[in-house]
């Protein structure tokens, strides 16, 4: 498995790469006025508006700090996912909905091949909060790889209403 990763607080983050369209430089995000905490603004790619969340937010932690090394991965939608064979079956594709949805990182990182055998599941001491929205962990070499749900954390607003 291949996972495009990211840093949120020098701890590395991943997503599957088939479920990631492209990641964005830190552009011009527009605040989005009576949201919840979790989402940052809006940004406009190429004529398309992306809903931008922020990750420290959904996992327990206060708004980030966007700076020049901010990036925001941009996910793909429902639409392209169903276009995606041997889809895992963790990841409900119909939560993407019809437009982009853009999760806002620390910096990006480099993508990463991983064999299917060496992800574990998220350790019994996390919080319970905070795992829900992982699909495993990987010890590389140097780091632990969090491998995250994004569609989990799409469906924040919901759970958390």
């Amino acid at each position: 498995m291949q996972f495009v990763t990211f840093f949120l607080d020098n701890n590395l983050f991943g997503i599957d790469i088939r479920i990631v369209n492209n990641a964005s430089p830190n552009i011009n995000i527009i605040p989005v006025p009576l949201s919840g905490e979790h989402i940052t603004g809006l940004i406009n790619i190429r004529g398309q508006v992306v809903l931008v969340m922020d990750i420290m937010v959904i996992l327990g932690h206060k708004r980030r700090q966007i700076t020049e090394n901010s990036h925001i991965v941009i996910l793909k939608t429902a639409q392209s996912l169903a276009r995606i064979r041997n889809m895992d079956k963790e990841i409900n594709i119909n939560v993407f909905g019809d437009k982009p949805i853009g999760l806002l990182v620390d910096r990006i990182g480099d993508v990463v091949s991983v064999r299917e055998e060496y992800i574990e599941t998220p350790t019994k001491n996390m919080e319970k909060s905070y795992a829900k929205y992982l699909n495993g962990i990987v010890k590389l070499k140097d780091q632990l790889l969090t491998i995250i749900n994004p569609g989990r954390m799409i469906r924040y607003k919901t759970e958390s209403a």
